[in-house]
């Protein structure tokens, strides 16, 4: 996963679909599922501080737990 050291926000109404803003920082691009033309898809960007990725060894998986603006964890 390539890290970009600020978003490119500028010049668009996209916001970081974890946090809602376009505050600066690192961020990382999330392919959207379904867009996925060869060896090309449109993606997101999300900021790198608003990942919280796990890994289900069980089933095979990474997934992000989204976390609530108290802190929790859904």
């Amino acid at each position: 996963m390539r890290i970009f050291k600020q978003g490119n926000w500028k010049d668009t109404k996209a916001t970081c679909p974890i946090c809602n803003t376009q505050k600066k920082g690192e961020v990382v691009l999330a392919a959207i599922e379904g867009t996925q033309k060869g060896y090309n898809c449109q993606a997101k960007q999300v900021h790198l501080e608003c990942l919280n990725l796990w890994i289900n060894e069980e089933h095979g998986f990474i997934y992000q737990k989204i976390r609530k603006q108290n802190g929790t964890e859904k």
